[in-house]
């Protein structure tokens, strides 16, 4: 059930553990989970996405 748009506009690296998306900021760290996932916006060009997430994504859509 996808219905989530997350936006991503600050420096963060985005990391894939146990079914969620990690983003870790500078300030703090959010977990959601990836089914509920519909858009992810990634506004700045300083963040860091592993492969392991890149693939995860992409088998979901």
């Amino acid at each position: 059930m996808s219905w989530r748009t997350v936006v991503i506009s600050k420096r963060a690296k985005l990391d894939m553990k146990t079914g969620y998306l990690v983003v870790r900021s500078e300030e703090e760290t959010h977990k959601i989970n990836l089914d509920e996932i519909s858009v992810l916006i990634i506004e700045n060009t300083a963040v860091s996405i592993t492969g392991c997430l890149i693939s995860a994504l992409t088998d979901k859509k």
